[in-house]
């Protein structure tokens, strides 16, 4: 799982660097959208946060890391802001002790379907949310 993580950043810095750096022609317009993430009641650094569009319409996915106070400054194709929408609130992180993975956020918030967390960006102002993803956990993930 580790390796899959890593050539996944790899890849990842790897297209943003040879990307088309202007915007889709059919991205639409992009709102400011600020996510907290608090687990157990303190910030939840280093962790993924991503928006799964709830319904039709929207066929991109927002995503942003959080930082050490727990926020995350969502963008969208690498532009920052969220198109006007429902989104799925996603959370992910793991830790890796020498050759073992862990998860760290219980799955629940990890996936669309699963999440009970929403967030409604309105183009009207700044979105921002709080959520807290409960106490912190430490389940190893299967070695591939």
């Amino acid at each position: 799982m580790k390796h899959l993580i890593t050539i996944t950043l790899l890849l990842a810095l790897f297209s943003a660097g040879c990307r088309d750096t202007s915007k889709p022609k059919d991205l639409p317009k992009l709102y400011p959208c600020t996510i907290t993430i608090m687990q157990g009641g303190v910030p939840l650094a280093e962790a993924a946060v991503e928006l799964a569009a709830v319904g039709e319409g929207v066929k991109y996915r927002s995503s942003s890391f959080t930082d050490a106070s727990g926020r995350a400054v969502m963008s969208t194709y690498g532009f920052p802001g969220v198109p006007a929408g429902k989104y799925k609130v996603i959370v992910k992180k793991t830790l890796v002790d020498g050759t073992v993975e862990y998860r760290t956020v219980e799955a629940e918030y990890s996936d669309a379907e699963t999440t009970p967390y929403e967030i409604e960006v309105t183009g009207k102002g700044k979105s921002a949310a709080t959520f807290d993803v409960g106490k912190a956990i430490k389940i190893e993930l299967p070695q591939e």
